[in-house]
């Protein structure tokens, strides 16, 4: 993504202009800042949302959904404006939300002198859409020959403000790439951002005659980028108190505030349980950066999928099963109270790692009536099919192609009777875990659970007349999560199977809490655990009693 940000910026000044942006004598150093004197460590934060107030909410809404290609999740109304809340058709990056200010004070929206990266699959179609919606071009698209072919345009929204198209082969579609706010002082601005708000330097770009900027992304992954720009054109900026907003999401923004206070940062409003009726009480402070930007500060539960555990009955066979039919490899062995664990993974570390778990307290568990599955990406189906039946594993519907999926899809069952579910894919070699399904009783309440409480991200609903609906939930980063539920009119056994969701956080004591607002059982708050060398461990259950191992995710301990 930084790539196409640095070669959209480059394509205002030509080609040409690329050493002298980045390095040699077009004046590539950076501004001298002067060094922080604060030593507490910056909290860890992402972008959740970027806000630009609009003076006409439909005709806004028309451009960025029929024009731009975003869906609307959500509609709030706040104390003083109405916010529609929009994301990509590519379900990536932040959201953008709509501002429609309903107190009656003026504000000028046509002054932005911040910009809205967008990337696209289909130029020509993105932009004919674009227009059709009132929007305008101001720097038809033109392709990059020295650099890569990229495609770049730039265009005015319906309130002015600036649009940036980037073409992008990866994009199904299009997604909200990069958010640019306008700022007076570049170097005091962007040592706040990254010394006090704990987001990352990526690059510096030099544009003479247009303007500088500093290019931000937080350690957390999954939100669009944020560039800090001041404008040397000579053009009457207005850099001061824009109605535009970062909803910035944090591991412990009650913290993060005080520390804002302490470097006489405005904190408006403390973070604290919102009274406003369409935040349920979410946790939302307010601050301002130098220029006035708005920050709304709130409690971030980004967290993924880094493991999925099966309980097994004999040890060695499924070790024999998992490392000669789909290749895995042992990484590692953990002795915990109750179980020996060995902990499996693709060759060069790909996908997510296959938790065996040998119980050692001497209770009776079924080990054959976990209605959840495992699914392997592989690169020849049928060459796997026959591995499995070797190595112990029967195959209960051969590999075939399913034209609604476009892959070659079979299923199977290990030595303890889980369902595994195979996918051809040309790359999968070796053989790697891609998502880790669980069976639930109840898929309406397990899905909320898992989204509003520990931070999944709903990536398709899929009912599967006959078997089972699912719902697709992906973390940012690690292995899908499948949620369950059969409808084959069989019985099934949705409680308390011996399964385990390993599950790395940005902030597991603000996890735990959500986990225990919603009613269900935290069984262990975080503790050193000697197994994994002292890292710290907590324990829950969701509604089926399915135990979820919560761990720190690693951009928080990078941070640190």
């Amino acid at each position: 993504m930084l790539r196409h940000i640095l070669l959209s910026s480059v394509l205002l000044l030509g080609a040409s202009m690329l050493t002298a942006c980045l390095g040699g004598s077009g004046g590539s150093s950076q501004p001298t800042a002067e060094p922080p004197t604060d030593k507490a460590q910056p909290p860890l934060v992402y972008l959740a949302s970027a806000a630009i107030g609009v003076s006409d909410l439909e005709a806004s809404l028309d451009l960025y959904t029929q024009g731009l290609g975003m869906q609307e999740v959500e509609r709030l109304q706040r104390s003083d404006r109405t916010e529609v809340i929009l994301r990509s058709a590519d379900r990536r990056g932040s959201h953008l939300v709509l501002m429609d200010f309903t107190d009656g004070v003026g504000r000028n929206v046509q002054q932005n002198p911040g910009k809205l990266v967008f990337y696209v699959a289909d130029m020509a179609s993105y932009l004919a859409d674009f227009t059709a919606q009132g929007g305008r071009i101001t720097l038809p698209p033109s392709v990059q020959p020295d650099l890569g072919n990229v495609l770049v345009g730039f265009g005015r929204d319906t309130d002015n403000n600036l649009i940036e198209f980037v073409g992008e082969p990866d994009a199904e579609h299009s997604f909200f790439g990069a958010f640019g706010i306008g700022v007076s002082d570049l170097p005091a601005a962007r040592d706040f951002y990254v010394e006090q708000l704990g987001f990352e330097e990526q690059l510096f770009l030099e544009l003479p005659g247009l303007y500088d900027e500093y290019v931000l992304q937080s350690p957390v992954p999954g939100d669009s980028a944020l560039v800090l720009m001041n404008w040397t054109n000579d053009g009457n900026q207005n850099y001061t108190d824009n109605p535009v907003k970062l909803q910035l999401e944090l591991d412990d923004p009650v913290t993060a505030a005080e520390q804002l206070q302490q470097q006489d940062v405005t904190v408006s409003q403390f973070p604290a349980p919102s009274g406003e009726p369409d935040l349920n009480q979410a946790v939302v402070g307010y601050a301002a950066d130098a220029d006035g930007t708005s920050l709304e500060l709130r409690q971030g539960l980004r967290s993924y999928l880094a493991a999925g555990a099966i309980g097994v009955a004999d040890l060695d066979a499924a070790l024999h099963f998992y490392t000669n039919a789909l290749d895995l490899q042992e990484v590692t062995r953990r002795q915990r109270d109750n179980r020996l664990e060995v902990v499996l993974q693709a060759a060069e570390g790909r996908g997510g790692e296959l938790v065996l778990m040998a119980f050692t307290d001497g209770q009776q568990r079924q080990y054959d009536r976990n209605p959840g599955k495992l699914v392997f990406y592989v690169n020849d189906p049928d060459a796997i099919a026959m591995d499995i039946v070797a190595a112990g594993g029967r195959v209960t519907l051969p590999p075939a192609l399913q034209p609604g999926l476009g892959a070659v899809v079979g299923f199977a069952r290990d030595p303890d009777n889980n369902l595994v579910e195979i996918v051809g894919s040309p790359d999968a070699s070796p053989a790697y875990l891609s998502a880790f399904g669980i069976g639930v009783s109840d898929l309406g309440a397990a899905r909320d659970f898992y989204v509003e409480q520990l931070g999944f991200r709903q990536q398709l609903f899929l009912p599967i007349p006959g078997m089972y609906n699912e719902y697709i939930l992906q973390g940012q980063g690690g292995v899908a999560l499948v949620l369950m539920n059969w409808v084959d009119g069989q019985p099934r056994n949705y409680a308390d199977n011996p399964v385990k969701l390993e599950i790395r956080s940005m902030a597991p004591a603000a996890q735990l809490q959500a986990i225990s607002d919603s009613g269900e059982q935290v069984i262990q708050t975080p503790e050193p655990d000697a197994s994994r060398d002292d890292e710290k461990v907590a324990y829950a259950l969701d509604s089926d009693g399915s135990l979820l191992e919560i761990l720190h995710a690693p951009w928080r301990q990078a941070a640190e």
